[in-house]
């Protein structure tokens, strides 16, 4: 039996641009805030996977939880993977 993954997503770069734009924030202000350097920032807003590094950090400032990040990354996932 074949599955088709039809859920349209996109990267959580996406997600989180919306917040950051909710909230006011640029880049370099959300790298100093989640204490990362912003090269991680750039690269998740540019399609990079969200760990659970991340997925803490983010929950933490925006007031979200953990799941939420990994489950829109795990989501993404599931709609590009090719079998």
């Amino acid at each position: 039996m074949k599955h088709d993954f039809k859920v349209a997503t996109e990267p959580v770069g996406a997600h989180l641009a919306d917040f950051m734009n909710e909230f006011g924030i640029k880049a370099p202000t959300l790298a100093k805030k989640i204490g990362v350097q912003r090269h991680r920032v750039t690269r998740l807003l540019d399609g990079a996977r969200c760990d659970a590094d991340m997925a803490l950090r983010l929950a933490r400032l925006f007031g979200t939880t953990p799941e939420y990040w990994l489950n829109l990354q795990k989501l993404h996932d599931l709609s590009t993977a090719h079998v």
